[in-house]
């Protein structure tokens, strides 16, 4: 896929931090040091460059954040094709290809998560790589140049830094056999206005002497970079690797890759010697190969991986920057398609929220920027009735997948504590826990009340899931648990309209509309090979009217949800807007129960609008009226469309793997 202006795709390892490259091979954002929720935008000194007489730039836009750009010549890019966790470039001209990614290893965390990105070009001439000090305040900074036996390169640090600094680290660029150039001073004042960037370095760099170290005095407006280059005749590898080091008050966890390196330099070494290369086994091909592939950009962009091996993602970096944020499909769905890459760092994360249950009470998150903090419901009025159903799936899926036995022995007592809390809910009798409104589950824009057709669902595929996991254990479960089973399948079988469960139901008052997520649980069920919690042919009609009802309502996307005429529910702008999450579960749903044109029409359909809007920006909530974003960005659940993919090898008999 090529990045449209404005898009750009992050490289970097797993909790690592990283750099976003657009298609005009500048940087448009990067944050190296703890920084996700705070990128800097501003970055300048990062250069790809062919030597000559007249260096040629391979970046269409080389001065994009300089005040009074010099005169660049830039080379011509051809073409540009992003799959993540890697972007290639082409070129006409005596360089004819750079790549640049990082080395996502499926099942192997820590080559996953290393500080590092390759440079890989292709064709022949004098190649030089230059990247900015950006370590620290500017005054401070300072560049060696290194040699370590066949390694050459820049080491870039800050002198004055501490480790209250959450930029204090370091960053290293290099190769084989580098010549290495310290001390590019970039930022100057420029003859007319303004500042601009001093590139006449370039022109001579070749018969330069290296200074071998610099540093920045007190002078607050100089920036500074590193420059190595080498002689290519064929296909060689630079390197950029960096190393934080500090334990700033919002992140004070540290790194996985601290446990195997200790600076930039060792990493730079390891990855030169090693070569690594991504490799993530997709068995896919077209729409679903690049959706599958670059939805998982948010494992660069918005994921920590503490030296002590907890993982967790933002729900969205900058509004709602909440770790691990759980319901409708969040990290409950993503965690589906991340257990296929790094189960153990899944399973982990799942049990975390069992430590923080307040009674049977499970967080929708682990924190604000903490992973030890956590929030119960994003509102305070009323608990939220989804977060522990979704919880207990999470744990029962997990042992599903890998059927460890010992996930629900040790969790098994949380399980339980969580499905009494939900029935402590019930106020009315019904088997289901009672929605009082006040934004109380993950739809916390809107209102619902009473007997609510999703939380009825999800309750009672957890319910079923706890039941299951009591028996696999050798546990008789209390006649309580099986008799609110069969009397919360009735009540929710008193939502059925005679083609959909209606949203709610309170008393005499009734929502009508055609929810998307009115059957997720039933999802769950079928996905876990639980027994269901409606009759099959209410299930086929449910999501027949969805697809209907919701393909007709929006030429974008489903909608959370519909009136009875097809017509996206103005009630909020929520329930007008589509939850790409919960559509890809549905498309899922569809597959697994029969409906193969249907579902991958509905998940095409889905991506296509994704990628006009940015597939490595997936948003939150998508506009059904208007077809444009309008949520949170980069959201927790962007990698959601590998359930349609998992279905369908479900369907298969491919999902779970048979070797558990």
């Amino acid at each position: 896929m090529r990045p449209k202006p404005g898009q750009s795709v992050p490289i970097g390892g797993i909790g690592a931090g990283y750099v976003a490259f657009d298609a005009d091979l500048t940087i448009d954002r990067m944050a190296l040091f703890n920084d996700w929720s705070n990128p800097m935008r501003v970055v300048r000194g990062f250069h790809l460059i062919l030597l000559g007489d007249e260096p040629v730039f391979l970046q269409r836009n080389p001065g994009r954040n300089v005040e009074t750009p010099p005169r660049y010549r830039t080379a011509e890019i051809v073409d540009v094709d992003a799959v993540w966790p890697k972007i290639r470039y082409s070129f006409e001209g005596p360089i004819k290809e750079v790549e640049i990614y990082t080395p996502i290893v499926q099942r192997d965390v820590r080559n996953s998560s290393l500080p590092l990105i390759y440079f890989k070009v292709r064709g022949r001439g004098a190649v030089a790589l230059s990247f900015p000090n950006v370590t620290g305040r500017r005054y401070g900074r300072a560049a060696f140049s290194v040699r370590r036996g066949p390694l050459s390169g820049v080491l870039m640090t800050n002198l004055r830094s501490s480790q209250s600094d959450p930029a204090y680290g370091e960053i290293f660029i290099g190769c084989v056999g580098c010549r290495t150039y310290a001390g590019y001073s970039l930022y100057v004042p420029a003859e007319t206005r303004g500042m601009t960037e001093d590139i006449s370095i370039f022109y001579k760099l070749r018969e330069s002497e290296d200074p071998g170290h610099y540093y920045i005095e007190k002078y607050a407006r100089e920036e500074m970079a590193g420059v190595v280059w080498k002689e290519i005749d064929g296909e060689d590898l630079f390197v950029l690797t960096w190393y934080a080091r500090g334990r700033p008050y919002h992140y004070p966890y540290g790194h996985y890759y601290e446990n195997w390196f200790p600076d930039a330099i060792s990493i730079a070494e390891y990855a030169l010697d090693k070569r690594l290369e991504p490799r993530l086994d997709v068995e896919a091909e077209g729409w679903l190969r690049d959706a599958l592939l670059n939805s998982l950009y948010v494992l660069s962009a918005t994921s920590w991986l503490t030296k002590d091996g907890r993982f967790a993602l933002y729900e969205s970096p900058w509004i709602a920057p909440l770790m691990n944020t759980i319901g409708s499909m969040t990290w409950d769905g993503a965690g589906f398609a991340l257990l296929e890459l790094f189960p153990d760092l899944v399973v982990r994360a799942d049990e975390v929220f069992a430590m923080y249950r307040r009674g049977g009470e499970i967080p929708h998150d682990y924190g604000e920027e903490s992973i030890e903090d956590p929030i119960y419901g994003a509102t305070y009025l009323t608990p939220w009735k989804d977060l522990a159903s979704t919880w207990v799936l999470m744990i029962y899926r997990d042992y599903y997948y890998t059927g460890d036995v010992e996930i629900l022995r040790r969790n098994i007592d949380a399980m339980k504590d969580a499905v009494d809390w939900l029935m402590s809910l019930d106020r009315d009798g019904d088997c289901v826990p009672d929605s009082r409104g006040r934004n109380d589950n993950s739809y916390d824009g809107s209102n619902m009340y009473g007997r609510v057709a999703y939380v009825a669902s999800l309750f009672l595929c957890a319910l079923t899931a706890y039941i299951k996991a009591a028996e696999r254990l050798g546990l008789k479960p209390e006649p309580k648990y099986l008799e609110c089973l069969e009397r919360g399948k009735r009540s929710l079988d008193e939502l059925w309209n005679g083609r959909y469960y209606v949203a709610w139901a309170d008393g005499p008052r009734r929502k009508d509309a055609c929810m998307s997520s009115q059957l997720l649980g039933q999802f769950w069920c079928d996905m876990l090979d639980l027994p269901p919690i409606a009759p099959d042919d209410k299930v086929a009609a449910a999501l027949r009217s969805i697809y209907e009802l919701g393909m007709r309502a929006s030429k974008y996307c489903i909608p959370n949800s519909v009136t009875p005429d097809g017509k996206p529910d103005e009630e909020t702008p929520q329930l007008r807007s589509c939850w790409t999450r919960v559509n890809f579960a549905v498309a899922a749903h569809m597959l697994l129960r029969g409906m193969e044109r249907e579902g991958m029409e509905v998940a095409s359909r889905e991506w296509r609008t994704i990628a006009e809007l940015d597939p490595w920006n997936i948003n939150s909530r998508i506009d059904a009226v208007e077809g444009r974003n309008v949520g949170l960005q980069y959201y927790i659940s962007s990698p959601t469309v590998w359930l349609v993919y998992l279905a369908e090898r479900k369907r298969r008999g491919l999902w779970p793997p048979k070797k558990r």
